[in-house]
């Protein structure tokens, strides 16, 4: 073993293990190791991958050039770690970390956007019958306030709108004012789910 004594050292000078016996990287005090001593640093693999599947679904702009960044990184340790670079293979190590975090960043920020848009969406969408009973129950509350067109007397509200699926494109609507009176309408829905007729 390469060791030696500060007793077998006649210049008083204290050595330490260079562990080059067992093939490892010099160790000193005061030096802080990454990792098991002889252990490569992570190379973020599982991370790496999970990191490119999530910016696929979610953030293809931002979170798959991450992530591929973070991969090359990744694979960079292994081949800097057999080559005897540990500093290289610690720098490596530490930018795919980095880059995979901030590919689950954008992925999460992906998610967010995705549902705000999934939600704005869904309250304009008429295939959906209560969207278009709220609809039509705004519409025809505008038609009996305006006095000139409504057969109703003044005064006259919509008390209900309830509208339930009659085939594939089209609602049956059932309104009832505040007379007791009711009306039956058919709402066909048009333009993928972003418009509706009334007949």
């Amino acid at each position: 073993m390469a060791t030696m004594s500060y007793w077998d050292n006649p210049g008083g000078e204290q050595e330490y293990d260079t562990g080059q016996a067992f093939g490892a990287s010099p160790s000193y005090p005061g030096q802080s190791g990454y990792g098991q001593p002889g252990s490569a640093p992570p190379a973020y693999r599982g991370l790496g991958i999970i990191a490119l599947v999530c910016g696929v679904l979610f953030n293809l702009i931002l979170g798959v050039p991450a992530a591929l960044i973070g991969r090359r990184y990744g694979r960079e340790v292994t081949r800097l770690w057999a080559s005897g670079d540990v500093q290289g293979a610690v720098r490596a190590s530490r930018k795919a970390r980095t880059w995979l975090v901030a590919s689950g960043v954008v992925d999460v920020l992906g998610i967010i956007l995705l549902v705000v848009i999934s939600t704005q969406t869904s309250s304009s969408n008429f295939n959906n019958p209560s969207v278009v009973a709220a609809s039509l129950k705004t519409q025809i509350q505008q038609r009996l306030s305006d006095s000139s067109g409504s057969d109703y007397d003044p005064g006259v509200t919509v008390t209900s709108v309830v509208c339930t699926t009659s085939g594939t494109n089209t609602d049956r609507c059932v309104v009832r004012v505040s007379t007791g009176e009711t009306e039956t309408t058919t709402a066909t829905i048009s333009g993928n789910g972003t418009s509706y007729t009334t007949s």
